[in-house]
C-alpha cells in the first residue's frame, strides 16, 4: 500500500513538472523576470504566514466535500450533489444560527447539526431514486444542484435577508455562532482541525467497521456482493447520505468560519472542487487532505502571479485548468472504480 502511494505520489509530481515546463515555462517568457513568475507560483504560497493560511482555508471546505464523494465512490456510486449540499448546509446553518433561540455554547453546534440535515438532502433524494427506482444518480444530483440554488435564493431573498445591507444578504451572523480563530495573522479557524479530524474519521469507518468493509465490497465487486447477499440499493443510500451530510457540515462550517453573512448567490464551486479531490486521491480518506492543500496550493499560486505580474487571469487559469486536468486524468485511469463507472454508463447510453 504505502510503495504504491509513493508510486502515485512521484507520478503526480512528475505531470505537474512536465506540464509547468510546457505550460507556465513559455508564458513565463514573455515577462521581463521569467524565473521570478516560475518561483512565485511554485514558491509563493509558502513565503508569508498569510498565503500559507490562505492555502488552509482553501483546502478545509475541499476537504470535506472531498471525503464526502470519496465514501460515495468507494461505494459504486457517483453522485455529483455535494455542490448543491454545500451551498444548502451554509444556507441552513446560517438561518440555524439566526433562528434557534440557544445559549452561546450550544449555537454552533446546534447550527451545524441543522445545515448538515438539511443540506444532505441534495444527495439523499437522488440516492433515493436510485434505490426505489433505479434512476441515475448522476443524472438527478447533477439536476437538483440548481434547484438547491434557486430554492436557496428564495429563502435567501424573502427570508433572511437584511433590508439595511444594500444587497441580497443575510442578517449577520450572531458571534457566539462564529468558529474561533486559531493561528494569529491567518484566517485559519477550528473548522480546519474538524475536517482533517473528519477525514482520519472517515479512514476508521472505511477500513475499520462493517458499514465501511460492505461499502468497499459493493464498490468494487458488485456481483461478489450480491452473491454474499449484500443489499447494494441500501449500502449506495447509506454512502450517500454520509456523503451529503460531509458536504452540508463543509458549506455550515465555511459560513461559521469566514463570513459575517449568508453572501452566495450562485453555486460556490466546493463542490465540484471535491470531486476532483476525491479522484486526486483516489477516493481514500487518508489522502485527501494532501489532495485538498494541493488544489488550495494551485490557486493561490497563480493568483500570486496575477496580481504581482503583468499576466491575465485567464493564462493563469489556463496553467490552473490544466494542471488539474493532467493530474486528474492520471488519477482517473488508475481509479478502476471510476473507468468501471464511466465504461458502465457509456454502455447504458449506447444501448
Amino acid at each position: 500500500m504505502i510503495r504504491n502511494i509513493a508510486a502515485e505520489a512521484m507520478l503526480t509530481l512528475v505531470v505537474i513538472a512536465v506540464v509547468v515546463g510546457a505550460v507556465l515555462v513559455p508564458l513565463a517568457l514573455t515577462q521581463p523576470d521569467p524565473l521570478g513568475v516560475v518561483s512565485t507560483f511554485l514558491l509563493g504560497p509558502f513565503k508569508s504566514p498569510r498565503h500559507i493560511g490562505n492555502i488552509v482555508e482553501l483546502a478545509t471546505p475541499a476537504m470535506f466535500c472531498g471525503l464526502g464523494v470519496a465514501l460515495i465512490l468507494r461505494a459504486g456510486m457517483f453522485n455529483l450533489g455535494a455542490e448543491g449540499s454545500f451551498f444548502l448546509g451554509g444556507l441552513a446553518t446560517v438561518a440555524a444560527a439566526l433562528w434557534l433561540p440557544l445559549p452561546g455554547p450550544m449555537l454552533a453546534p446546534a447550527a451545524l447539526l441543522v445545515g448538515a440535515v438539511v443540506g444532505s438532502s441534495v444527495c439523499v433524494v437522488p440516492g433515493v431514486l436510485r434505490a426505489r427506482y433505479g434512476a441515475s444518480e448522476l443524472v438527478s444530483s447533477l439536476m437538483l444542484n440548481f434547484a438547491a440554488l434557486f430554492i436557496g435564493l428564495y429563502v435567501l431573498n424573502v427570508l433572511l435577508r437584511d433590508p439595511t445591507a444594500g444587497a441580497m444578504v443575510s442578517y449577520k451572523i450572531p458571534a457566539e455562532a462564529k468558529l474561533p480563530r486559531l493561528i494569529e495573522g491567518t484566517r485559519i479557524h477550528l473548522g480546519t482541525v474538524m475536517a482533517v479530524l473528519a477525514c482520519g474519521l472517515g479512514a476508521l469507518y472505511l477500513f475499520r467497521t462493517a458499514g465501511g468493509f460492505e461499502s468497499r465490497i459493493v464498490g468494487a465487486n458488485p456481483s461478489f456482493a450480491a452473491h454474499l447477499g449484500l443489499d447494494a440499493d441500501r449500502i449506495g443510500l447509506r454512502a450517500q447520505i454520509i456523503g451529503g451530510l460531509l458536504a452540508a457540515l463543509g458549506g455550515g462550517i465555511e459560513m461559521l468560519g469566514l463570513y459575517q453573512r449568508f453572501s452566495w448567490q450562485a453555486l460556490p464551486g466546493n463542490g465540484w472542487t471535491g470531486v476532483t479531490v476525491a479522484i486526486l486521491a483516489r477516493d481514500h480518506p487518508g489522502l485527501i487532505v494532501p489532495a485538498a492543500l494541493f488544489l488550495g496550493w494551485l490557486q493561490v499560486g497563480g493568483d500570486l502571479v496575477a496580481r504581482n505580474f503583468d499576466v491575465p487571469n485567464e493564462a493563469v487559469g489556463l496553467i490552473q485548468a490544466l494542471l488539474l486536468v493532467a493530474v486528474t486524468a492520471a488519477a482517473l485511469t488508475r481509479n478502476p472504480r471510476l473507468l468501471k463507472a464511466f465504461g458502465a454508463r457509456r454502455s447504458g447510453d449506447a444501448a
